[in-house]
């Protein structure tokens, strides 16, 4: 039952990482340009609409991910590519948050203290 829980969450932190590779990684970008240049067909416009959004690419990459589970699930390999899949998106979380800049520092004042402040500079 551990196992299969395990697994669960490696395949939810792989169908992450694809989507976020599909949709805001630089190494994809080329077919998200090509995509977009051959906007003429239906089909090119709905893939490039796709690839612009998270939430209906994540719809695609989950269902190929259901299908990828039941056919391997209880493969070595199946394992494998969803750990590396889900530490990569593990570290690309942490190198974001890491690099981000620190959040603004809130000065809390106290009401009395500043009145105070104001009474003695008038004397």
């Amino acid at each position: 039952m551990a196992i299969q829980i395990i697994l669960a969450l490696l395949t939810l932190g792989a169908i992450a990482r694809v989507t976020r590779f599909v949709v805001d990684d630089t190494l994809f970008q080329p077919v998200r340009t090509a995509v977009g240049k051959r906007g003429g067909r239906r089909v090119f416009v709905w893939l490039a609409d796709l690839m612009a959004c998270s939430w209906c690419t994540s719809i695609w990459v989950s269902a190929a991910a259901a299908i990828a589970h039941w056919l391997w699930h209880d493969t070595t390999a199946y394992l494998y590519v969803v750990a590396a899949l889900t530490a990569s998106h593990v570290v690309s979380l942490a190198a974001s948050w890491l690099d981000s800049p620190p959040p603004p520092r809130h000065i809390v004042l106290d009401p009395l203290a500043v009145d105070m402040a104001v009474r003695d500079q008038r004397r």
